[in-house]
């Protein structure tokens, strides 16, 4: 097997570049979600920022964390995050990147602008598939969050009888990465999934998780390293956005600050397709090595004789 090479790792970023009409989707849908439940945000912390004449200066003029600690203080908590806008837009948001994830890997397969019947077209064929792969995914997730809540309630008991800080923060840090680890490893499995259904089309997700799960196993070092390493420039990027927002944006420069907030947000779903592509384009070059071998043909029991000519 062919291990990953980096011209794999710069062609997903030039078919996303080259394929940004999907980019350009993804974003504008997220756009459109997000001031729907910002426009619910408003309303709630509008009236108690109207009559606090205390509050408002010092959330205008320079972020204050007591000002925030405030308002989620009061009773009618203008800044929960568990408010209905909230919970409908992120709920339509995640229900339609399972939709449109099909189109979008049918585009990055064949590194063309497909038609809009064609995208939607692949986004409506895939739907069901992968609502069924998402199952499966929760299903394999339970684990992980298992290993994650023992490791928390771990960190917890360690804090409160270690004499040192520091062994509670050590234990943190290595099963954050375990963690993580593993819910990468199973990320790249039903991502490789989605590839081999959209690539081979394979309607029997059953299989197509098997074949992937071969593959990735095979493959593991070089399939990890793409993903990880996208994922660390885009981290790097989204961290470098709000740094700059924090040192340097004025928080009366609203402006400047929405126009960041954009561009952070434009880097991480490019970042995510980034890697899509990244997947797709490996299976490409590797595809004639991973697909299963057709089973031999029967050798029958009786070998033709051969008759002497004289």
């Amino acid at each position: 097997m062919s291990n990953d090479k980096p011209k794999v790792f710069w062609a997903g970023a030039g078919i996303v570049w080259r394929r940004q009409r999907v980019l350009w989707l993804v974003f504008a849908v997220s756009l459109f979600l997000s001031y729907i439940g910002v426009r619910g945000l408003v309303a709630r912390v509008r009236p108690a920022l109207d009559h606090s004449s205390d509050a408002a200066p010092r959330l205008y003029h320079h972020f204050d964390v007591s000002a925030i600690a405030e308002l989620t203080s009061l009773p009618e908590q203008p800044l929960t995050v568990t408010s209905p806008p909230y919970m409908l837009t992120s709920l339509l948001f995640a229900i339609f990147m399972l939709f449109a994830t099909g189109g979008v890997l049918a585009a990055y397969r064949r590194d063309e602008n497909l038609s809009m019947a064609e995208f939607f077209g692949a986004c409506g064929d895939h739907f069901w598939r992968f609502l069924r792969l998402l199952v499966y995914f929760a299903i394999a997730f339970i684990p992980v969050a298992t290993l994650a809540s023992i490791c928390g309630a771990a960190y917890n008991h360690m804090d409160d009888v270690s004499v040192s800080p520091l062994s509670a923060v050590y234990f943190a840090i290595a099963a954050t990465v375990v963690v993580v680890f593993f819910a990468i490893s199973i990320r790249l499995w039903f991502d490789m999934a989605q590839v081999i259904a959209v690539a081979e089309g394979e309607r029997r997700m059953h299989k197509a998780l098997r074949q992937a799960a071969g593959l990735v196993r095979r493959n593991f070092g070089s399939l990890f390293w793409l993903y990880l390493r996208i994922s660390l420039v885009g981290t790097f990027f989204f961290g470098m956005g709000l740094y700059w927002w924090m040192i340097h944006l004025r928080p009366e420069s609203t402006g400047k600050a929405f126009l960041l907030s954009q561009l952070i947000i434009l880097v991480w779903i490019g970042t995510r397709l980034w890697q899509r592509a990244s997947e797709t384009a490996w299976y490409g070059e590797n595809q004639a090595a991973v697909r299963e071998p057709a089973p031999p043909a029967p050798v029958s029991s009786h070998a033709p004789e051969l008759v002497a000519m004289n």
